[in-house]
């Protein structure tokens, strides 16, 4: 179990050379390793040439994302029954039922069953070809679950730390009872919560995400977490209004230090999130946006440069808890794109700046844009404190 002290080196796994020969510069890493935690950037179907395989084949894609998350593990040092938590961003219109497609994985690969595996549209991704893109989370400690009426896997336990998910057709309530309920049953509550992120259906009116956002500040007020959030795809199948999840620690013993107040929606000043957490080893960044002093979103229309203040104010908040930018296990970032390489490299580019080398794992998802209709993406962090040792 976590016990929030020193974490052990830092094991990185790099990218293939033929990836690196694609940009230089290139400080990204496929996977990131320190002490008890383990996170990967988003695997894709990609060859030797940097090309795509399987073009719009999501199954096969699929497939070959998750054995690529099970060699990092692998590679990593870690076992398969580390695994906390699985994404996957597909492209939106490639599947047409979900649980449908989730069993087929599953299918696959029985030893995720009880793993959290969270399935997020996209409109699009950086290249043609391309439907899937899957990153993981894995975790030491012992392992308990939670599941929903149907037997799908909705929240899981690694030692202290806790990962839950929660949609609703209706509104920011039902989400929240249901992550409250799936806490419960892991013995931990919302107030545990450090990170949160929030998916809000495009479809769904300014007015009714103001409700929602309302809900969630009054529901997150003690805990104060750190926020992500952005808008999903119009063309979703399922219709949700909006998705939850979060990252919580269900050891009230564990130090928690909270600074800053992430940016706030439409200025919004009873705003309770924090810029950065720092809960034991583990520090947790906010969605950090290309924003001046004043909040006010600059450089409109410059997505590099949007992305080299996103990523100023990412190494700034975590200063604000002595954490530095080699600290980085994982950076996370939506930006607005629509099948455009350049515009991907563009902010790529700019994002890896102040990156140190090899870096962390990264996620980078087109076409899912922040809260802020001015802001063209925005980035969020996590860093492990502890020993470091790159390899």
């Amino acid at each position: 179990m976590s016990s929030g002290g020193p974490t052990g080196e830092r094991l990185t796994i790099s990218v293939s050379p033929m990836v690196k020969k694609v940009m230089d510069g290139f400080k990204i890493s496929r996977a990131v390793r320190i002490g008890d935690w383990l996170f990967t950037n988003g695997q894709m179907d990609i060859g030797d040439n940097a090309k795509t395989l399987n073009p719009d084949d999501m199954l096969a894609q699929s497939v070959t994302c998750m054995r690529s998350i099970y060699e990092v593990v692998a590679r990593a040092d870690c076992r398969l029954a580390e695994l906390a938590q699985v994404q996957i961003f597909y492209l939106a219109d490639a599947i047409e039922d979900e649980t449908a497609y989730l069993q087929q994985i599953l299918e696959e690969f029985p030893e995720c069953r009880d793993v959290l595996m969270i399935l997020t549209p996209v409109p699009s991704f950086a290249t043609l070809g391309h439907v899937v893109e899957i990153d993981a989370i894995a975790v030491k400690g012992d392992r308990s679950k939670a599941k929903d009426a149907a037997g799908v896997t909705v929240g899981v336990r690694r030692g202290d730390w806790v990962f839950a998910e929660a949609r609703s057709n209706t509104g920011a309530g039902d989400a929240l009872s249901g992550l409250r309920q799936t806490l419960a049953g892991l013995e931990a509550f919302l107030d545990d919560a450090c990170r949160v992120y929030a998916y809000y259906g495009a479809e769904i009116g300014a007015e009714e995400r103001r409700a929602m956002e309302t809900e969630l500040a009054s529901a997150f007020e003690k805990s104060k977490p750190a926020i992500h959030a952005t808008l999903l795809p119009e063309n979703r199948n399922s219709g949700c209004k909006i998705a939850l999840e979060v990252i919580a620690n269900a050891n009230q013993n564990i130090q928690r230090r909270r600074f800053g107040g992430a940016y706030a929606p439409h200025g919004n000043e009873s705003w309770p999130f924090s810029n950065v957490v720092r809960c034991g080893e583990a520090v947790f960044a906010s969605g950090q946006f290309p924003a001046d002093a004043t909040g006010e979103i600059t450089h409109p229309g410059d997505i590099a440069e949007q992305a080299r203040i996103a990523m100023r104010a990412l190494c700034n908040a975590l200063g604000q808890v002595g954490a530095k930018m080699s600290d980085l296990a994982k950076i996370k970032t939506y930006y607005r794109g629509a099948w455009d390489k350049e515009n991907w490299f563009n902010n790529l580019r700019a994002r890896m700046e102040l990156l140190s080398d090899p870096g962390p794992a990264s996620s980078g998802i087109e076409g899912l844009p922040p809260v802020d209709g001015d802001a063209l993406l925005s980035v969020d962090g996590v860093a492990i404190l502890g020993h470091q040792l790159s390899r």
